[in-house]
């Protein structure tokens, strides 16, 4: 395009800007949308981490034995669509007793277990720790109450 020779170029220029503004404009949505399909995996990454802390955490203190106490600090925040909703960290006597069950917003869960050794995760009432923070520090410490024994969860 020579605008010193060539006039038509000048009156083509406009619509050129326009079909690159176009070609531009319809990029964005995929370019946006990967970089937060990137941010939701690295969420479920990190909270994947975290949970497998959690248990490896509850294990290591059964093992060890009562007296063994650990903090865990815990960061569940997100900057994806996906974020997180609620843990729920064991339970009484139910089927997630030694069980770290964790709630997306999209309505997924992400469950992991204590299975070797098999430990039961509880509050002092006995009942299971359910967090609606994303961020929070849990404290865990093994006991024995007779012949059972059991790993504390307080959220701090």
């Amino acid at each position: 395009m020579r605008l010193k020779t060539d006039s038509g170029g000048l009156e083509s220029l406009p619509l050129r800007l326009m079909i690159v503004a176009v070609v531009a404009s319809l990029s964005i949505i995929p370019a946006g949308e990967a970089l937060d399909n990137l941010r939701n995996k690295d969420f479920v990454n990190r909270v994947e981490l975290q949970v497998e802390s959690i248990i490896s955490t509850a294990q290591l203190l059964t093992i060890a034995g009562p007296g063994g106490t650990r903090t865990v600090s815990l960061d569940f925040s997100s900057e994806g669509t996906l974020a997180f909703e609620r843990i729920a960290i064991g339970d009484g006597e139910g089927a997630n007793k030694s069980s770290v069950v964790l709630k997306f917003t999209n309505g997924a869960t992400m469950v992991k277990t204590c299975v070797d050794p098999a430990t039961w995760l509880r509050t002092e009432e006995g009942s299971g720790l359910l967090m609606e923070s994303p961020v929070f520090e849990l404290t865990m410490s093994a006991h024995i109450d007779g012949r059972t024994e059991y790993v504390l969860v307080e959220a701090v």
